[in-house]
Order: structure tokens, then sequence, then C-alpha cells
């Protein structure tokens, strides 16, 4: 059964939600950009389109980094830095570490299911949108929001070499809210979602578009039994 590493650290600089690019930028502009793995950058213009295995976030407040397999590697060249400052708008702003986790849950379909709240999620770009809008059934709307969580599932077991051998099931229980978010200079329809599926995901784990920058994470509800 295979299983991923996860490494978190939280850092004493307060963050807020929108400030998270800039952290990511002042982060990359620290270790340099040879390190593609903090950026998913090939070059000009040019995308690794992976799942980041370095995401941005922020957490109790504060700003909060998760690394997955070969972003905790690479999440060394960081720690080697003589000096932990980085810009965050016009201010440089000194990071210390408050708390490092390090865990290995395992990567499995399982039996049971486990329920879930993703934050700020983008699962429609333009051309889902427009087919999202003209759906006027609840029901079909959370049917077509639920194949693309299924979708986002799949892209994060490929990005961590998972091999995926069952069928995963997702049901949206409850869209909680929806709001307009900035995504690289584009508003989209931002959702808070709570829902059930039989993977298990470890916390502030990031789903969809923009997970390496705070959206999309993931908080387990009530009682989730830890398959680490």
């Amino acid at each position: 059964m295979p299983t991923v590493k996860l490494l978190g650290v939280q850092f004493d600089l307060p963050l807020k939600q929108y400030e998270v690019p800039a952290f990511r930028g002042g982060i990359i502009d620290l270790v340099g950009r040879e390190h593609q793995v903090f950026h998913n950058h090939k070059g000009e213009n040019k995308f690794h389109y992976r799942y980041p295995s370095i995401q941005y976030k922020v957490k109790n407040n504060n700003a909060y980094l998760l690394s997955l397999n070969e972003g905790v590697e690479e999440l060394y060249s960081l720690f080697d830095q003589s000096d932990l400052k980085i810009m965050i708008g016009k201010e440089k702003k000194h990071i210390n570490v408050q708390d490092i986790h390090l865990s290995k849950p395992f990567l499995q379909v399982w039996d049971q299911h486990f329920k879930y709240q993703i934050n700020d999620w983008l699962p429609l770009n333009e051309k889902n949108f427009e087919r999202f809008a003209s759906i006027d059934r609840e029901v079909d709307r959370l049917l077509f929001l639920e194949k693309i969580l299924v979708g986002n599932l799949l892209s994060m077991g490929k990005g961590l070499n998972w091999t995926i051998d069952k069928k995963i099931e997702v049901h949206i229980n409850k869209i909680k809210s929806e709001k307009s978010l900035n995504y690289k200079k584009v508003k989209l329809k931002g959702f808070v979602v709570t829902f059930t599926s039989n993977v298990f995901l470890p916390p502030l784990i990031g789903l969809g578009k923009g997970a390496s920058t705070g959206v999309g994470v993931i908080h387990p509800l009530k009682s989730n039994n830890h398959h680490e």
C-alpha cells in the first residue's frame, strides 16, 4: 500500500489569505528559481502542469507550507538559507519556524467514507462555468460538481504516483457558500462545500485549481480515523 510523505511547516509570520501569493513569491525568491518544485515554472511563460508538491497556505492566521514527496526533500533548500527573510508586499519579514509535522498517510480507496469540507474550491473554468450556470436543478448541479471533484482527486493521485485501482466515490452534501475569488487576475467562483469520499485525505491538502496557493483546502470533519 503506497504512502505519501507530508511535511507541514508552521511559521510565525501572520498572513491573510490574499497575501498567500506574495508569501509564495517571497519563498521562491529566497530559495532561487532554479528550484522548480517551489513554483512549477519551466521558464518564461511555461509551466509544469502537475499536482503541486509544495503548497502555500494560511493556518491559524499564520503562514504555512505543506510539502509532499519530492517537495519534502526540496524544502531543505529553504532551511539552508542563512537569513530567512522574505518580502511581503513592500515589507521585509523575518520568518521563524514555529512547528514542523511529518506524517506518512496511506494512499488507498477505502471501504468506508470520510467527511470533509473544502474551502475556496475553484472547480469552474470559463467553459464549464457556462455549463454549470445553465443547470437548473440543484441535484444536477451537485452531480456536475461531484464529477469535477473526482477529477481533482484523480489528478492528485497521478501527481503523487498513486495508481488508483478502485472506483473513487464522492458525494457532495452541501454547498455552504459561494463567492467570487481572484485567481491569476481572473475572477472565478469559489465554493465552500461539504462532502464524503472513500479516499482518505490529510488535513490542509489542496485540491483543484490554485491548490498551491491556499485555495481548495481540505478540512476533515468529525471523527475521521487517521490512516498513517
